[in-house]
Parts: C-alpha cells; structure tokens; sequence
C-alpha cells in the first residue's frame, strides 16, 4: 500500500476556499456506455474504500427515508453498486433501476444476480428527463438520484431532469434523495486529495472520478435548478472539510417513517473508518 500523504489535505483544503470562483464546466458523455470505463466503475464501487463510503452513506440516508415494504425508483442505476447497498440494508425492499446506458444495465443485471438480489429489482433502459408513463405513474415511496446528474451535457438538461423528479415526487408523495459531485472551485483541488486519500487507485478511476468531479454542477448551480423545478424546499448537506459531494432530500407525503430496525455495518477496515468519517463530516443528513 502507497503512502498516503495526509499532511497536504489542509493545505488543499485552505487553496479551495481561497481560490476565486468561476471555474468552467468540462462536460463528461451523457451515456457512460464504453466497456473499459463501465468495467473500472464497476470494479472500484468493489474495491476502493472512497466509493464503497459514498454508497454506504446514500444506503444510510434512502433508509432513513424508505417506511416498511417500501418501493424505490433509482434513477441512473449505473452497474447497480449503489442500489444494492440499499437493498442489502433494507431487504423489505423493491426497486425499479433505471439507465441509458445498455453496458451499466447489463452489469447491473449480473451482480443483482449474483447477489441474489434480483427477484427486488427490475432493470428499465429509459432516459431519466423523459420517462415512460408506466415509471412516472408510481407508486413510489422514493425516489433517488445517486451519483448521475454530473453526466448530464449542460444546465437546461439538468433543468428537465430535474423537473421529472419533481413531477413524479409530487404525484406519488415519494421521498426523495439527490447525490452527486459537486465541482469544486480549484480544478487542482479534486486531483490533489485523491493522491493524498488513495494513492494506491489505479489510474483509470481516478482520471474517471477527477473528469466527474469536472463536469459536477456546482452546489449553487444545483440548488438554483432544484429551486426552478419547484423542490426549493428540500434539505441540503455536503462534505467537509472539502465540499466534494453534495446531497438534497425531502421526506415523503407521510413524513419521517418509523425506523426499520438496527443494521449493522458490513464494512470493514479502511473502508469502514472512511465511510464514518464522511458520515460525521457532512454538514447534514437524513438519519
């Protein structure tokens, strides 16, 4: 294992708030679709303690939002690492995954059914700003977006994502969740912390998760779209001490549900101390 020099993060940390803002927007391919990319985001939502964190605290968070039985609609299924930390927490519940790309939802398919976990899920190729009659009808209990709308080419496709959320949440009552990156002011910044946090990531994902970081909205541009779509009103937290990740959520029409039960962590090691770690220094959350 590489040194990890965690010396430089306040350093970094310290550039990034005193960097001036205006950085640009380097979109990333609408449908993330390339055999080698799908694979290197698949194997790291496996391996890499930074990613396995980052679902554990969507699976924590969509919990806290799911009553008893729940049905969940997740939007930009990608290879489904994901959703299935969800449905491993929670196994009283069904999901419908939804996603563009046929390699993500082929991938997807294999590990539901490897993990058993395929008999809850349903698999729909579909475009997340304009989706069938048969999704957007519901009935949901949640609704979630996890780590997808930094694809999205630019703002007025954000915008009309974001207005489908909005529309399928107000006619079924769903709760929502909303995560994704959240690009940062100093394009050095995002490169930088990943040296120091996990140097021993192979190259491919972590050009992958530093092109992502790129093409993210900045959290004043997405809270200004969710705004415009007519969820203002939803909660909002990001990490610290680098605001990296950013996340937005309502509780459904029925309010806070009742708690399911005590779950333990299947993590371990690295990435159980990085998944609390993230969990304490975001600013807000749902449980």
């Amino acid at each position: 294992m590489g040194m990890r020099p965690l010396w430089r993060v306040p350093g970094i940390v310290v550039r990034e708030r005193l960097h001036s803002p205006g950085r640009e927007r380097i979109p990333e391919p609408m449908v993330m679709d390339d055999a080698d990319s799908v694979a290197y985001f698949h194997a790291g939502g496996e391996a890499n303690p930074g990613m396995r964190a980052v679902y554990d605290l969507c699976a924590r968070s969509i919990d806290a939002l799911l009553p008893q039985g729940g049905r969940l609609l997740d939007l930009g299924i990608g290879s489904g690492r994901a959703l299935s930390a969800v449905l491993h927490r929670r196994p009283d519940v069904h999901a419908v995954g939804v996603d563009l790309a046929p390699n993500m939802l082929a991938t997807a398919r294999d590990l539901f059914a490897a993990e058993g976990l395929d008999q809850r899920v349903e698999l729909v190729q579909a475009d997340i700003t304009a989706l069938p009659q048969s999704l957007s009808a519901g009935p949901w209990d949640a609704v979630s977006c996890m780590w997808t709308l930094h694809q999205l080419p630019d703002v007025e496709v954000l915008g009309a994502a974001l207005r489908q959320i909005a529309a399928v949440q107000r006619d079924t009552g769903a709760a929502l969740w909303i995560s994704d990156f959240a690009r940062l002011k100093d394009p050095a910044a995002c490169p930088a912390m990943l040296q120091c946090v996990d140097p021993d990531s192979p190259m491919g994902l972590r050009q992958d998760a530093i092109a992502s970081e790129a093409a993210a909205f900045t959290r004043a541009e997405l809270s200004r779209e969710l705004a415009a779509a007519g969820l203002g009103g939803v909660s909002s937290g990001h990490a610290t001490p680098l605001p990296y990740l950013q996340a937005y959520w309502m509780f459904g029409a029925k309010g806070k549900p009742a708690a399911v039960g005590e779950r333990h962590s299947p993590l371990r090691g690295q990435t159980r101390r990085e998944a609390a770690l993230l969990r304490l220094g975001f600013t807000a959350k749902p449980f």
